[in-house]
């Protein structure tokens, strides 16, 4: 089929059907739709119909959608994105590495989309002299642009509250996903001249509250224990803070308990537990407003990192030692 025989068929002129495919605006919407119920009558709309869409895309991958605080990130970014006016295509990779590197290379080099933002580092698969702006929410050193939350801040700020309080042996429950923060922590500790050591470092093989169970069960079997536990996300903290009630242990009076995550909320519905803020609606404003930017430009992916510094809540859950 050719644009004229289209012509032809539609009884209009050529610069009409040209112009109703182009999506300009010099073509009513009747006559629009008039070629265009032509164009599928005889099987050819696809052949002409190019017209860009309106709106910038941005594809967004995430490990998880099965946990509130990836949820949270999802609804607080989905929210931003129609503020901006751009559609969101949303993947999950599952923590799979291979799977997120095929993802993003398929965002960038078939879909040709605007934007890209990943929860987690950039991908090797992607070149660098690419034009999709890239940015990505990552403790990890990246190409192009960088939310980078600054957790190590906010476990300084947690650890020198718990030392002025008397708390120098301090425990810690994890999974495999989050040996990262494990060592990170421990490497602060040891920085602070504070304790810990091995049997009080948990790293358990069940995920969410079922971890904090787990973990704490293993820290209480101690002969020594820690004065202070910490989780590394709210669902462990739940978790740990369930076990110990569940075995006649007052929280903070026989032991002090943190997490290192806020979200999601609640962590305890009876008790306003200390905490390192999660500071998602932070990040993500961050991302869209680092990424819009870099839409913008004609060197999307130049490095620069932007900080985001999390506070320390002080809650219920810790015990001055000696009061």
């Amino acid at each position: 089929m050719t644009l004229s025989k289209l012509a032809q068929l539609a009884n209009v002129s050529v610069a009409v059907v040209s112009k109703a495919f182009s999506g300009k605006g010099e073509v009513s919407n009747a006559m629009r739709e008039h070629v265009f119920a032509v164009a599928r009558r005889y099987g050819c709309f696809q052949q002409f119909y190019h017209a860009p869409y309106d709106k910038p895309v941005v594809a967004v991958i995430v490990p998880e959608a099965i946990s509130g605080f990836y949820i949270h990130y999802i609804e607080v970014l989905k929210a931003l994105m129609e503020e901006n006016g751009f559609t969101l295509l949303l993947s999950i990779s599952n923590f799979d590495h291979q799977l997120s590197e095929e993802l993003a290379r398929y965002y960038v080099e078939y879909s040709k989309v605007d934007g890209l933002l990943l929860l987690g580092g950039t991908p090797s698969a992607i070149s660098q002299s690419n034009t999709t702006a890239i940015v990505s929410i990552s403790r990890m050193d990246t190409f192009g642009g960088r939310i980078h939350f600054r957790l190590d801040e906010g476990l300084r700020a947690c650890l020198s509250y718990l030392r002025e309080m008397g708390h120098t042996r301090i425990g810690y429950v994890g999974e495999p996903l989050t040996e990262s923060k494990r060592d990170m922590l421990i490497e602060i500790i040891a920085e602070m001249g504070m304790e810990t050591r091995e049997e009080w470092t948990v790293t358990s093989f069940s995920r969410f509250q079922e971890a904090g169970r787990d973990g704490m069960h293993r820290i209480l079997e101690c002969d020594e224990r820690p004065s202070v536990v910490m989780g590394a996300y709210s669902y462990i903290t739940q978790g740990m803070l369930e076990y110990l009630s569940e075995n006649g242990i007052s929280v903070p009076q026989d032991m002090s308990v943190v997490s290192m995550e806020s979200d999601p909320p609640p962590i305890s519905p009876a008790l306003d537990v200390s905490c390192v803020l999660s500071s998602i609606e932070k990040i993500c404003e961050a991302a869209i407003c680092l990424l819009r930017e870099r839409m913008r430009t004609d060197t999307p992916n130049e490095p620069i990192t932007v900080d985001v510094i999390p506070k320390f809540h002080v809650g219920e859950s810790i015990h001055k030692i000696g009061s």
